[in-house]
């Protein structure tokens, strides 16, 4: 009988032979995220770096036997004991510490195997959707290699503190592994002890998570499951579950805004809509140096949806209240917790009428995105230019979305610190 309740349980890793020297130098950042540029900086680290194996899609993306080949990779390092595969299975308290905006940050978050829970339960849900072509290209690795990288990120609710004081109680105790990757320190805890399990799963046994990084790798892990045999017998099978890592949003999690980066055929489009703008919304032209505080500031303490619209020289706040005759209709057709999300707002409504009133195409600009508010600054002096800049979504809308069923629109969230791939991985198949 399958379980109806939010549970986990520890698992054997596959870890990095100790022996080869400083992990930081063989974890990478999840495969999704690997530049171009970052790849081949990974690879000049170490030779036996993880990104070998983990293929991101600038390397060997033509070559029709990649997979198979990083199959082989991965059982040669097991082989040879460039990577260890462990007996003994673990739960593993983990710990990130970042700086962000001038301040020092910790996380702290659980690493666990998780059973694979199907959406319909309503135990893990979904924040985002997904694309067919990263699945297929997860997929494909996962069967090749029969091994997990890296983790999922979930989501829990702590409003008692207990989780978090938990996990901090096992941060007092001698680390086991320790790696950096882009300013970014990793700590993890190597935890044996049933109790600790035990209180584990009674916190979460009444909850239920959303996913924050890794739907692409939860819905491939689903898809995997259902391809075999033995798991549809055996419960306790290792393709029924998926490494997580599970943190509460109250206090340790982080999510960025994504800024807009449009750029358009022509400088009078930019000047026709910035008209438009100032026509048909709240707005008023303010003071922005590029600073990520400065920034802060301006789209702080609003009565409704702020953006900053940035182009050339000045920059304009905009302030969406709802009640513009112009986007009521657009607004309508959002769904309730949607129409409190800025990219819908953003997408759905305000961009649409702008637009649509100064005669302004699809095909008439591109756009691009940023994490970094100086980069949009300096996007934004630029001939044709213009950056809108977001505040960051808060973490108890994307928990209200997810609980009404919905999934935010796309670059809505990006959560940091990343957990890398290499740290504690996990063998499914043999």
């Amino acid at each position: 009988m399958k379980s109806h309740k939010l549970r986990v349980s520890p698992f054997a890793p596959v870890v990095y032979n100790p022996n080869l020297g400083d992990l930081s130098l063989l974890i990478a950042p999840p495969y999704d995220v690997i530049s171009e540029e970052q790849c081949r900086k990974l690879l000049s680290n170490h030779p036996n770096n993880i990104v070998r194996v983990i293929l991101p899609p600038s390397l060997d993306a033509d070559d029709p036997k990649r997979y198979e080949k990083a199959a082989a990779l991965w059982r040669d390092w097991l082989a040879r004991r460039i990577v260890i595969d462990l007996d003994e299975p673990s739960l593993f308290v983990y710990l990130q510490r970042f700086s962000l905006s001038g301040r020092v940050r910790e996380q702290i978050s659980l690493i666990a195997a998780m059973p694979l829970f199907d959406y319909e339960t309503n135990l893990v849900r979904p924040h985002e959707f997904t694309m067919p072509k990263p699945k297929s290209d997860r997929l494909e690795l996962l069967r090749a290699t029969g091994s997990e990288f890296g983790q999922v990120h979930g989501l829990l609710s702590d409003e008692t503190s207990e989780w978090n004081n938990l996990l901090k109680a096992i941060v007092k105790e001698t680390a086991w592994l320790r790696a950096s990757l882009n300013g970014v320190e990793h700590i993890i805890w190597r935890v044996n002890d049933s109790k600790f399990a035990e209180e584990v799963n009674r916190l979460i046994s009444n909850q239920w998570l959303v996913i924050a990084d890794g739907h692409h790798r939860y819905e491939t892990a689903l898809a995997f499951r259902n391809e075999i045999a033995d798991a549809k017998v055996n419960l306790e099978h290792p393709a029924n579950f998926i490494s997580i890592v599970l943190a509460d949003y109250q206090r340790n999690a982080t999510v960025l805004p994504t800024h807009r980066l449009l750029r358009f055929v022509s400088q009078e489009f930019v000047e026709r809509a910035l008209k438009e703008i100032r026509h048909r919304f709240w707005s008023e032209e303010v003071e922005w140096d590029g600073s990520e505080e400065k920034l802060e500031q301006i789209l702080a303490n609003h009565r409704g949806i702020p953006f900053v619209f940035s182009a050339q020289s000045k920059s304009l706040l905009v302030t969406i209240k709802g009640i513009e005759g112009s986007i009521v209709q657009f607004l309508e057709q959002l769904p309730l917790p949607l129409r409190k999300v800025d990219t819908a707002v953003l997408h759905q409504s305000l961009l649409p009428v702008v637009f649509s009133s100064v005669g302004i195409k699809p095909e008439d600009l591109d756009v691009d995105y940023t994490h970094d508010a100086n980069f949009a600054y300096g996007f934004s002096k630029q001939e044709r230019c213009m950056a809108v800049l977001l505040r960051p979504i808060s973490l108890e809308l994307v928990r209200d979305v997810a609980a009404q069923g919905y999934r935010l629109p796309p670059k809505t969230t990006y959560f940091v610190p990343k957990a890398p791939s290499g740290l504690v991985m996990r063998k499914i198949i043999n």
